[in-house]
């Protein structure tokens, strides 16, 4: 049973994980999806690269199709949002990239 670890909460979503089975959790908007940590590091590169993107007309139209791991399943963000996504997404990275380290470093030090 997982016990879920909170990476990222604000207005916008959350985003949880389980410690255990390393099941990501991100809630955006209406749209709630399970990823894995390799499903995860996908939509964060493409959530980044579309933020980056400066060619949008408006900001406030849902225009930007996000594709998830669900068949037939997309989110649709307006520019506005995917910038948001994308600074939520890149938080828990770098969450993500510390506990990796302390749990990397705490298994070398007990193997000793």
């Amino acid at each position: 049973m997982c016990n879920y670890q909170t990476l990222y909460h604000g207005s916008a979503g959350y985003v949880i994980r389980c410690p255990h089975c390393k099941g990501i959790q991100l809630a955006f908007g209406t749209t709630v999806v399970n990823l894995d940590i390799t499903e995860f590091e996908c939509f964060k590169k493409m959530v980044t690269r579309l933020a980056d993107d400066h060619c949008y007309s408006t900001e406030n139209e849902k225009m930007i199709c996000l594709p998830l791991p669900a068949d037939h399943v997309m989110m649709l963000v307006t520019p506005a949002e995917i910038c948001t996504l994308a600074n939520m997404t890149a938080e828990v990275q770098a969450l993500l990239n510390t506990y990796d380290i302390l749990e990397t470093s705490s298994g070398f030090l007990s193997a000793d």
